[in-house]
């Protein structure tokens, strides 16, 4: 039996660390992508032409880059910041971004419908307020609502409403 030569000398294929490619299906788990094809074809566009021995910390480093650069073009300036990748994650998953399969990620966010690009925009949370300190007012207790009712329809119109529990 004789083998063709250029089979012979033909390099393997450099495959993808199996801890690298883990990590990277972890990374797109968490954006609601659940089907194998779609976790391989994220994986492959992540790391792409580059090193396919990459740790797992540098390829979900580029993984993050990647994505927070396709969120930063579909959301706007307006959501650029440090927490672009938590806010806009939640938006993906909340509009069901996963449900377009893993073209959506692979494809340029100006060629996305508008309307889908909206709702990803209204859809990201609103940052919670910063908490101011201040003073609580002093609660009051009723005993008996009904009464505390019947009191308040029965006061003359000109008398202030205070509590006779006070």
């Amino acid at each position: 039996m004789t083998t063709h030569p250029f089979l012979s000398f033909a390099p393997e294929m450099p495959q993808a660390r199996a801890d690298t490619r883990e990590a990277l299906e972890g990374f797109f788990l968490d954006f609601g992508f659940t089907g194998r094809g779609d976790l391989e074809r994220l994986a492959n566009w992540v790391l792409g032409t580059r090193e396919l021995s990459l740790s797992p910390e540098a390829a979900l480093a580029l993984a993050r880059w990647r994505v927070e650069g396709w969120l930063a073009e579909v959301l706007g300036p307006s959501h650029v910041g440090p927490s672009l990748l938590v806010k806009g994650r939640a938006a993906f998953v909340l509009v069901g971004g996963a449900r377009w399969s893993a073209d959506v990620l692979m494809r340029e966010p100006r060629t996305l419908p508008e309307a889908w690009r909206r709702a990803v925009c209204e859809s990201v949370p609103v940052a919670a307020p910063a908490e101011v300190p201040c003073q609580m007012r002093e609660q009051v207790l009723v005993l008996n609502p009904f009464m505390e009712l019947v009191r308040r329809w029965l006061r003359p119109a000109g008398r202030a409403d205070v509590s006779p529990s006070r």
